[in-house]
């Protein structure tokens, strides 16, 4: 029975490939009933790699199962689209079956036994419950080892992803003599599309005798270099003219009919093999009879690459990464469904010491590899999470005359196995900890073009890094408090009155009591190396946090401090962060007032607020009387920063206050936060508290207070004075704070605490930064004179970017976990260590 179903398709077979033959032989080049069979080497029309089914897929049955081939492309009478399979690289046995060896093409039915028998392996579901399963197939492949020759068209189709009003276009050939005649096929999504954009040339008004010119839709090849040869191709429904762009004008070529069938515009360019070169660009700009410009460019992002010879067209999107400091870099294009990576290594060392190199895809967006790419010098070999073989292919190495090595590899097919056409990517060698990127991943996104951009959310953020006073206005200690606020401001033109503020930004330090200080000193805790985001902590509180592509819709953004002594005799008050943040939004939303009032022009608007002159009538006004007590200003400065300016490596700004008493550092920082960190936990402690010297003799009362915020939220609308517009948002931070003990006091002379107190806690990780605070403090009876004393006070910011993190080679996901000692001691001499400890990781 085996033998007799041989001999019928061996006649079947023989049938169809005579008809075929003679269908090819026919004189005319557009012919009646197109020839068509698989292109081992297209991707357009070929047949899919993708096997799909509602349920798990049992086991193949060998040679009695048969795989449908079921294909891409819309078949018209006009055009084939497909080249026939060319059986001359293929080997069979005995029995018929495909040979696994030499150079036969695994996309002709050899995937050399990698199959996923029992259907595991990557997926991804519909709406009502339907699970589609992506596993590699083996397609078996019947066909005898006669040669037969195939005269017929050979051609390819191609789209944009996503592209508007253009469904897709295709070009045709003879095999023959390929890329002798080329027929496109411009695919419009509707009829009406089609006539609109390729209509007459002229059109005279049979009443008036006045004749209406139109402009064409514009069809423009190029070498893809930018001093190389450009032609373009006018297209009117009467017919097309081709021109070759030169200096000296616009050459006529030749000139041709063009076919309208509803939706499908065709046109012919002859000789196109002795016109273009090899490889040639296109790109198509629409006109109708109505636009002075074009409203139409197709694709919009990108460009179609001909290859006519091949009859080959696809779409050709490039782009490129790299990183200062890197020894890597990244070439990627994105064609229709195949995706071309190319990597340039430094030198030989790094080649030497990154090869073999494993490509990580993360396609379903959890920051874990779906399929892992495994590149050598012989091959590449691209798997799934179980270690499945979907994909292989030729790598190609080469060394460039400057020293760099590029390793270049196609995967051919891929968008079908990410239809979605985006995912994070990142490298890292098969042995060794070296990483690309070394502290991030890569966002590949095909859906319009191509671009590769690190996997991060960017922001700018405003730090008050070191406040120094050389007065504390008292003649004792100060017992002195600081607010802070920035907010953002946009006018379109300098004399215009018309100002946009942005939300009013306020916090106020310390979270509890005061800051107790002498003449000449710090009111921070201050470490001189705290300054950059690689290391674990940045001096200091924040003061302001916007997502950079907000604050880029702004021109300034105007940060000021204010600082005073509320020591009273008799008395101590203190106004305590809210009441500090109210002060803060109030004398905000007064300098908006006074600017408004006497800001005629950019200039003294920007210098009303820079010397604070504008807000005088606020500065010891009731705004601070009503919260108690008449305070002695400590220092009072402004300044403001360029919104659009570059920040990625941080910006320090110190600004004296008008009177030359304080002074204020600000870190300007942009700050990358991976977006895989929503899949990390943040938990932030102050573990270990020690009391290491005491302040009087005999045991002294203890206790501690540990304060943190993550972010800010906008909690009211602050009046807005003398100007149009009344209130604007007033964002505050989030802040926790703690007592420890709750109650009491810790005694003794030098005191270990462990509070173990897990002051905040995230389940996503994914903020820009977390602020933590500390203050130590003695117990004393009394009032003025005799009040509480500082053990030592911490303030620090931490930016959560990507350069802080910990990065391992085979994860998405970055983690940080520390301990650090901060030893600090108070004006009266008592001294305290906190240690805080931060983790952040995925659980």
């Amino acid at each position: 029975m085996k033998k007799t179903s041989r001999i019928l398709i061996f006649l079947l077979m023989s049938m169809l490939v005579i008809i075929s033959g003679c269908i090819g032989n026919t004189p005319s080049s557009t012919g009646t009933s197109p020839t068509t069979s698989e292109n081992p080497t297209s991707n357009r029309g070929e047949t899919s790699e993708i096997e799909i089914s509602p349920t798990e897929t049992g086991s193949e049955t060998g040679t009695e199962t048969h795989t449908e081939a079921a294909t891409q492309t819309e078949t018209q009478t006009e055009t084939s689209t497909e080249t026939p399979v060319q059986n001359e690289s293929l080997q069979y046995d005995e029995d018929g079956n495909v040979v696994c060896e030499g150079d036969a093409d695994p996309d002709l039915g050899c995937e050399a036994g990698e199959t996923n028998e029992n259907g595991s392996g990557p997926g991804f579901s519909l709406a009502g419950g339907i699970n589609f399963t992506l596993q590699p197939v083996i397609r078996p492949v019947y066909m005898l080892t006669m040669n037969f020759t195939y005269v017929g068209p050979i051609g390819s189709e191609v789209f944009e992803p996503n592209g508007e009003k253009i469904e897709q276009i295709s070009i045709i050939t003879q095999s023959t003599n390929p890329g002798k005649n080329v027929k496109f096929t411009i695919t419009f999504e509707n009829e009406s599309l089609a006539a609109a954009y390729v209509h007459i040339p002229s059109f005279i008004d049979m009443f008036s005798g006045k004749k209406h010119v139109y402009e064409p839709t514009v069809i423009k090849f190029d070498e893809g270099d930018e001093f190389g040869r450009n032609w373009e191709l006018h297209l009117y429904s009467t017919g097309s003219t081709l021109y070759e762009l030169t200096s000296n004008g616009s050459i006529e070529l030749q000139s041709g009919e063009v076919e309208l069938d509803g939706r499908r515009v065709s046109f012919t360019v002859e000789n196109f093999s002795e016109i273009f070169p090899e490889k040639v660009y296109l790109r198509i700009y629409g006109r109708t009879i109505n636009d002075d410009n074009p409203s139409l460019t197709y694709p919009s992002v990108g460009k179609f690459v001909v290859e006519a010879g091949r009859g080959w067209i696809d779409y050709y999107s490039p782009a490129w990464f790299g990183l200062p400091d890197e020894n890597v870099e990244l070439y990627m294009e994105a064609g229709g469904h195949d995706l071309l990576m190319r990597l340039y290594f430094k030198d030989e060392r790094t080649y030497n010491l990154m090869m073999p190199i494993k490509a990580f895809i993360d396609s379903s967006d959890n920051g874990e590899a779906d399929w892992i790419a495994i590149i050598t010098a012989n091959g590449y070999e691209l798997k799934d999470r179980s270690g499945s073989v979907f994909r292989s292919g030729d790598v190609k190495v080469e060394q460039l005359g400057d020293g760099r090595f590029i390793v270049e590899f196609n995967i051919s097919n891929f968008f079908s196995l990410v239809p979605w056409r985006y995912f994070r990517l990142w490298f890292a060698p098969s042995i060794g900890l070296d990483r690309f990127p070394s502290h991030s991943n890569i966002w590949v996104n095909a859906t319009n073009g191509l671009s590769l951009d690190k996997d991060v959310e960017r922001y700018l953020i405003i730090v008050v890094e070191d406040v120094y006073i050389k007065g504390n206005k008292d003649s004792a200690e100060g017992e002195i408090q600081l607010v802070s606020w920035a907010f953002p401001v946009y006018w379109e033109h300098e004399n215009d009155l018309d100002w946009e503020y942005g939300p009013i930004y306020a916090v106020g330090y310390p979270a509890k009591r005061w800051v107790e200080a002498n003449d000449h000193s710090r009111l921070l805790y201050h470490d001189e190396r705290a300054i950059s985001v690689s290391y674990p902590f940045i001096n200091g509180y924040p003061i302001f946090v916007m997502p950079l592509d907000e604050v880029k819709k702004y021109r300034k953004v105007y940060v000021q401090t204010a600082g005073w002594d509320l020591d009273d005799p008799g008395e101590y008050i203190t106004l305590g962060v809210g009441l500090l943040i109210d002060a803060a939004i109030g004398l905000a939303t007064g300098e908006i007032g006074t600017a408004m009032k006497y800001g005629y022009n950019g200039v003294m608007f920007i210098n009303q607020l820079v010397t604070g002159q504008g807000a005088g009538e606020w500065w010891g006004s009731t705004i601070v009387k009503d919260l108690g007590g008449d305070p002695d200003p400590v220092g009072y400065n402004g300044y403001t920063i360029d919104a659009r300016g570059n920040y990625r490596d941080g910006v320090l700004v110190e600004i004296w206050s008008a009177d030359g008493n304080m002074r204020v550092t600000y870190l300007v920082q942009e700050v990358e936060v991976p977006r895989t960190l929503r899949y990390d936990t943040l938990k932030a402690y102050l573990d270990t508290v020690q009391f290491t010297k005491d302040t009087e003799l005999g045991d002294d009362e203890y206790y501690l207070y540990a304060s943190a915020f993550t972010h800010f939220e906008p909690q009211e609308y602050a009046d807005v004075p003398d100007i149009t517009r009344e209130e604007t948002t007033a964002m505050v931070p989030v802040e926790v704070t703690y007592r420890y003990p709750k109650a009491g006091v810790l005694s003794g002379n030098k005191v270990t605490a462990r509070p173990e107190m897990l002051i905040i806690e995230h389940a996503r990780a994914n903020v820009p930064l977390l602020y933590l605070e500390y203050a130590g403090w003695e117990e004393d009876a009394g009032k003025w004179g005799n009040d509480d004393d500082p053990m030592g006070q911490v303030a620090i910011t931490i930016l959560l970017d990507d350069d802080y993190f910990n990065w391992d080679s085979f994860s998405g996901i970055p983690e940080k976990e520390w301990s650090i000692e901060f030893p600090s001691c108070g004006v009266s001499g008592g001294c305290s260590k906190a240690w805080f400890w931060v983790r952040i990781n995925a659980d």
